[in-house]
């Protein structure tokens, strides 16, 4: 195995036996080392295989040089644990975003001082798969790094995983999507004057729904039209009241984000709406 780029005395970019490229790590693998020599691969205990001339593959190589390399060997054993718990595809950016995120949290706390995550509830309430897997990846670091860290950095980390499910996602958008979320279910609890059952399955299917929706939005994207118009008033006669409520969220979206729903939009919202409603709040004597 030769090397190819040396990036820092424990990193460097190699080419395998059929010379495709590979980023390897071992404490001072490439220590004295030059392009060209051979690497003593009893020493590597990371390896990473990303596409050639990718953005994520140039991007980790940026983060070996910036980083220590701890850092990035716990980054992607969360990532491993990622996958394995979410059981769906996690894009490989969640290396380099948690690493980063990593980072800075030390840094952080060598300064004196954290940053509180506003969205902490939300995203709780929001990503609760999500949340419980950011508390196991925090207790990852704490363990490794020897660290004591807040509650809010699990939701950070979730926040960190949302982002990884969905292609081109970026962080911004999932705090504004959150935002999206939190604002329309205020309207539905004071239109009503109603709490959620959060363990209810009707409210989960309004969360995920909430959730693909606000993206739309935010990505000026509208669901494909499927003719159902007739289907549509007919679902408006029926759920008037969830009807009017999603005249409310309608109308709340066209004045604070030019966003204007179409009647098969607002159809899937009525029928949401009214099932939340009727089948997922609680009830006198529940336990708040």
């Amino acid at each position: 195995m030769k090397i190819r780029r040396i990036l820092t005395n424990n990193a460097a970019v190699v080419l395998d036996e059929n010379d495709q490229e590979q980023i390897v790590c071992g404490k001072g693998i490439a220590y004295k080392k030059r392009p060209g020599d051979e690497l003593d691969e009893a020493l590597i205990n990371q390896t990473f295989v990303l596409q050639p001339d990718s953005k994520l593959k140039m991007q980790l190589e940026q983060l070996l040089m910036d980083i220590p390399l701890e850092y990035v060997v716990l980054a992607n054993d969360i990532v491993k644990m990622v996958k394995v718990a979410m059981d769906i595809k996690i894009s490989d950016s969640l290396i380099i975003s948690l690493a980063d995120h990593i980072y800075g949290v030390m840094k952080r706390l060598e300064e004196g001082y954290g940053i509180p995550n506003g969205l902490i509830w939300e995203i709780k309430r929001f990503y609760e798969k999500e949340f419980e897997i950011g508390m196991l990846a925090k207790e990852m670091i704490e363990q490794k790094l020897d660290v004591k860290l807040a509650i809010d950095e699990a939701a950070y980390i979730a926040m960190h995983i949302v982002n990884s499910e969905t292609d081109n996602s970026t962080m911004d958008e999932t705090i504004k999507i959150t935002k999206i979320m939190q604002d329309i279910l205020k309207i539905v609890r004071l239109y009503f004057n109603v709490e959620f059952d959060e363990d209810s399955g009707y409210y989960y299917r309004f969360i995920m729904h909430l959730k693909y929706f606000a993206r739309r939005i935010l990505r000026h994207e509208e669901l494909a039209n499927e003719d159902n118009n007739d289907l549509a008033q007919i679902i408006f006669a029926k759920y008037q009241s969830a009807n009017a409520c999603a005249q409310k969220i309608a109308s709340f979206l066209a004045e604070t984000l030019n966003y204007h729903i179409s009647d098969e939009e607002k159809m899937y919202i009525t029928i949401h709406i009214h099932n939340a409603i009727s089948k997922g709040i609680k009830k006198a004597g529940d336990k708040v």
